[in-house]
């Protein structure tokens, strides 16, 4: 595996589970490509916040597999719940355990904010999306998919949510991917809509539990070390390790978009007209970043819900993530952490990146006047956290690049957005497609 993000991770994971040694090269320090863990001042905290839903069973399933007795995550009914006391005509929703979309119905049809019109056009048009079976016209964005709705339904309840899944505006996301995760969410059990949120850092909640799975199964996990595809050879591979060339069995390339070319030599590249192809591909890709910035309290912050709604100025959302600081004795003192997110964001708009923290604390002391002292904070900003989630964007031909060489990543997978379970999935389905060609399966 050239990669130990999630679906390096899980590639490994599923191989070493069917008896196949595996090696895992990261040229980071940390496991976890772009959902890890990084270090600031003695906290263990993520390098952006992943959304994370009931229905993205691989995940959940891959993550007990390899830390059966722990319990990393909490579940919650998703919900659009404001930051600031309810006032007015505010939106709050919160989903009920049901089946199917009755579940959000019943939260529709107890929200605040909504008026009976606005409730009855939200579960007409689920209605409809479900007896179309979530298929979607080719080329449609999420902004048209959500014009039949009210002004303050679409804007109030499913926009947010598009741009929290796919980290990518509505008027350029794409509809099919949104309603792909929407039928996830509303057309499966009561629990497929939960949020489910991480409670340890995103490096432990998987990848360091994978890292001891495979080396409890004969595997070897090589962090700072960078490994490149060099050529195929029949059904077998070679790779470059520094500047030694070593045959293998199979090599998965599980790194970033961005960094498919630099996984390869030229001669692999001059060699294998399909690698060649898949990475002339990916170049023309664009990327959407994302913000988070964490900040820390004096005294306790009472949110209405773990995870709340802010009014987009510049914040979208809101996560209490106290869970960090009983493992951080050494870290500065405060008594509540709490991480806002700005999607699709660069953290260069309006407000400069070093104003940003301040921006968001004046943001959050506007909606809940009489917050207690900001005593620290971090601002971490992803560039290119995710691959922009249009309609015309490239899809790789995957999880086969060529004999011997299969391909793994959030991007290979386009039923979903870049999430971390279309990682996993794309990990899962590269490990299987080289025990298919093994024989293994």
């Amino acid at each position: 595996m050239i990669g130990g993000g999630y679906a390096g991770c899980a590639a490994a994971v599923t191989l070493a589970a069917a008896g196949v040694r595996c090696i895992v090269y990261e040229a980071a320090p940390t496991l976890g490509g772009r959902a890890r863990r990084v270090v600031k001042d003695g906290l263990a905290l993520d390098n952006g916040q992943h959304l994370l839903l009931g229905a993205y069973r691989s995940t959940l399933a891959i993550v007990q597999q390899v830390a059966p007795s722990a319990h990393p995550v909490r579940r919650l009914p998703l919900a659009i719940v404001p930051f600031a006391a309810q006032r007015g005509a505010a939106l709050s929703l919160v989903t009920r355990p049901a089946p199917g979309r009755l579940g959000l119905a019943l939260g529709l049809c107890t929200a605040r904010g909504l008026t009976f019109g606005e409730r009855g056009a939200s579960v007409a048009w689920l209605r409809a999306l479900e007896r179309d079976g979530f298929a979607r016209p080719a080329g449609e964005t999420v902004a048209a998919l959500l014009a039949p709705l009210p002004d303050r339904v679409r804007a109030g309840l499913w926009e947010p949510l598009c741009l929290a899944a796919l980290n990518t505006p509505p008027a350029l996301a794409s509809a099919q991917v949104f309603a792909n995760v929407l039928r996830a969410a509303f057309a499966g059990t009561g629990s497929d809509a939960d949020f489910v949120l991480p409670a340890v850092d995103l490096s432990t909640l998987f990848p360091d539990a994978a890292a001891k799975f495979v080396r409890a199964r004969g595997g070897t996990i090589e962090t700072g070390r960078t490994a490149r595809v060099a050529g195929a050879a029949g059904t077998a591979a070679s790779i470059v390790i520094g500047q030694t060339m070593t045959p293998v069995a199979a090599a998965i390339v599980a790194v970033g978009p961005h960094r498919l070319a630099t996984a390869m030599t030229s001669e692999a590249l001059a060699r294998t007209p399909a690698l060649a192809a898949t990475v002339r591909r990916m170049q023309d890709l664009t990327y959407e970043p994302l913000v988070t910035v964490w900040l820390g309290y004096a005294e306790r912050v009472v949110l209405p819900y773990p995870i709340a709604r802010l009014d987009d100025a510049p914040g979208q959302w809101v996560v209490e993530r106290s869970d960090v600081l009983p493992a951080a004795p050494g870290a500065p003192h405060m008594a509540q952490l709490l991480a806002v997110v700005i999607s699709a964001s660069d953290g260069n708009g309006p407000v400069a990146r070093g104003d940003l923290a301040r921006a968001v604390d004046a943001q959050l002391r506007r909606l809940r006047p009489g917050l207690p002292d900001l005593v620290w904070s971090w601002t971490v900003v992803e560039k290119r956290a995710t691959y922009a989630c249009t309609p015309t964007r490239p899809i790789p031909a995957a999880p086969r690049l060529a004999a011997g060489i299969y391909l793994a990543g959030d991007y290979a997978y386009p039923e979903f957005p870049a999430t971390i379970e279309a990682a996993v999935r794309s990990g899962i389905a590269a490990a299987h497609a080289l025990l298919a060609d093994r024989g293994t399966a």
